[in-house]
């Protein structure tokens, strides 16, 4: 019988008797008797049984926990009339967990599984073995005495290990014959189980390759929990059929290694998908599978019973009911309070709930036809499907929203490109470059060189608080003003002051800096500043009056600094992006470094920033004195 993949062993081998229980023994099945201890004259057939008890529907207890861990059976068993050639005695309906056993017919050993301690190392057992009898140990039509020895691990012995055993003797081809029956009828029911999981695993080789590009942790989570539960179930429907002995060691860490994954997945899967705020709910799960898979480890890797022992297969009880308690009920949250992935939430909820209502005796598994199938894979396919559809509907949406952003910053492009000129005009006596990186697909900073009537010229650089297009759309409403109040001839200081005026009284929170200078034929440079960076004078910081950043008070003043430039003189305007430039290892560009490349070209001085780590749209305006030209950008 499969069980579900988050159970513990211990939770399944506690509540299979309740079924069984409810389950006649086939009236044609000996009647078994059983004892605790060990003793090789129990072998025999001429050793009388009777005071034995019977072992009710095939079923015995287990041996208490501080005991040697043995326990014999013995039932007279039928041999087929029609067999011939060599004989074989098929055992079937062993639990899964047993340990080693050793099998005796009519006094005879006919063969052993697994290796008894101290000399072996006990193994996980197919719940079925087919044993070769020796020549002559039985005959065509007989009663057959067959005495079975088996051992316990010590962490199988806290809880009822369920055995509905059947015993046949017939000829050994076709005891054979039924053991690959059994395992053909195993593996094909395993089929529909291995494809649907081999599909979604693959779609979350899909979605892992796709978090590369995307790098969102929700997108990872999801990948991980549909690459590691099918990994899990491979592993359970491979230890299944009936031809395997894995040593206990093996299995506990081969079942850790596999069931690991799957559980830290599942709590952060969990908390990231739904969005989770609750941190010690998210420490106590996690807590929870350390214990889970440290006990699984101890308790499955003891052959001598102790306290150690008996505590960590407690642990490994108490840790997974903690587990799917948690997850369950962090499930529950988000489909009745939250009502946020619900089909996620509501197919997350069967995985636990397997475990849940398997304390009360319920049947956790079906078989329809050929077809195994289990609560677990219920929740597991379900949540695959429903993190499928959730995934497309938001990348729909994310598509459409992105197709709508395209056309969006495609229009801000176009018009800041209008009013962030690439090329600059011509402006009398003056050289002039600029250069503009925004951080964004659209920026925050902004330029304007305005020439007027009277060969002078209006140069305004600033930067609006925030990034992206809410910041560009900001700079383009205050160029668009700027534009309008170039053409009254108004001072810098003016300027500012009717730019903050109008921002102050519509800003939604936001701010912007802004230096505004005014440059003349004859080298007077008029300039206000609003929280601005200082130009760059040849190479050293202008002292400058600054006041408060445009947006941030209504009553701010503004005041007019004036100096007169000389022939030769090159002044360097840039925003912070440039002086806040960081490299890798979180050190800034700074001001010394600013002030030493402040000579260089406006290319050259961006090129450089951004190279260092660009963090912010960096802006760049040089302006060079020329009185004996006129040139042109």
């Amino acid at each position: 019988m499969r069980k579900p993949a988050l159970f513990s062993f211990l939770i399944a081998c506690a509540i299979a008797p309740q079924v069984l229980r409810a389950q006649p023994a086939p009236a044609s099945q000996p009647v078994i008797r059983y004892h605790y201890g060990d003793n090789s004259a129990w072998a025999s057939p001429s050793f009388n049984d009777g005071a034995w008890p019977v072992a009710a529907n095939g079923s015995w207890p287990v041996p208490a926990f501080y005991s040697d861990g043995f326990v014999w059976i013995r039932a007279l068993a039928p041999v087929s009339a029609a067999a011939s050639g060599d004989l074989a005695v098929r055992i079937t309906g062993l639990a899964e967990y047993s340990g080693p056993e050793q099998v005796f017919v009519n006094g005879r050993d006919a063969g052993s599984k697994g290796e008894f301690p101290p000399l072996g190392t006990p193994v996980y057992s197919a719940p079925s073995a087919v044993f070769i009898l020796p020549h002559g140990t039985a005959a065509p039509g007989s009663m057959a005495l067959v005495a079975v020895r088996f051992w316990y691990v010590p962490a199988w012995r806290i809880v009822a290990i369920p055995s509905h055993l059947r015993i046949r003797i017939s000829n050994a081809d076709t005891a054979e014959l039924a053991q690959h029956a059994a395992f053909l009828s195993n593996a094909l029911s395993l089929v529909p189980d291995l494809a649907l999981n081999t599909l979604l695993a693959l779609v979350g080789v899909g979605l892992f390759v796709f978090w590369f590009r995307i790098r969102r942790a929700e997108l990872l989570w999801c990948a991980a929990l549909l690459i590691f539960y099918p990994l899990l179930q491979w592993f359970w429907d491979a230890t299944h059929p009936d031809y395997f002995f894995i040593p206990c060691r093996e299995y506990a860490l081969l079942w850790v290694l596999f069931i690991l994954p799957s559980m830290v997945t599942t709590v952060e899967f969990i908390w990231t998908v739904h969005r989770l705020h609750a941190r010690a709910w998210r420490r106590a799960a996690h807590l929870a599978w350390i214990v889970y898979n440290t006990a699984f480890i101890v308790a499955l890797s003891s052959f001598q019973p102790s306290s150690f022992v008996r505590w960590s297969a407690t642990a490994i009880f108490v840790s997974v009911q903690a587990f799917n308690a948690i997850t369950l009920g962090a499930n529950l949250w988000v489909l009745f309070v939250r009502r946020y992935n619900r089909a996620i939430a509501a197919a997350m909820c069967v995985i636990p709930l397997a475990s849940g209502i398997s304390i009360f005796g319920w049947q956790a598994d079906w078989r329809i036809g050929t077809v195994s199938i289990g609560l677990f894979d219920v929740g597991f396919l379900l949540s695959g499907f429903a993190i499928a559809v959730m995934l497309i509907r938001r990348a729909l949406a994310a598509w459409r929203q992105s197709d709508q952003l395209r056309v969006e910053f495609a229009a801000a492009r176009e018009v800041q490109q209008r009013l962030v000129p690439i090329s600059l005009p011509a402006v009398h006596r003056f050289r002039l470059g600029a250069a503009y990186l925004p951080a964004a697909e659209v920026g925050g900073d902004f330029y304007q060189v305005l020439p007027q009537s009277d060969d002078s010229a209006l140069i305004v650089i600033g930067d609006v608080s925030g990034k992206g297009l809410k910041a560009a759309m900001t700079g383009i409403l205050v160029l668009g003003a700027l534009r309008n109040m170039a053409q009254e001839n108004l001072s810098p200081s003016q300027i500012l002051l009717r730019l903050n005026s109008q921002l102050a009284s519509s800003s939604d929170g936001g701010f912007v800096t802004c230096l505004c200078a005014e440059i003349s034929a004859d080298g007077t440079l008029t300039l206000a500043n609003a929280g601005h960076l200082a130009p760059y004078r040849n190479g050293e910081e202008l002292p400058l009056d600054s006041a408060l950043p445009l947006g941030v008070a209504p009553d701010t003043d503004y005041t007019d600094s004036t100096l007169r430039l000389q022939p030769g003189d090159r002044l360097t305007f840039l925003s912070d992006g440039v002086v806040e430039a960081q490299s890798p290892t979180g050190e800034l560009f700074g001001f010394d470094r600013t002030r030493e490349v402040s000579r260089q070209s406006a290319e050259e001085i961006a090129r450089v920033a951004q190279s260092f780590g660009q963090q912010d749209d960096i802006t760049v305006l040089t302006l060079q004195f020329a009185p004996a030209e006129v040139i042109h950008a």
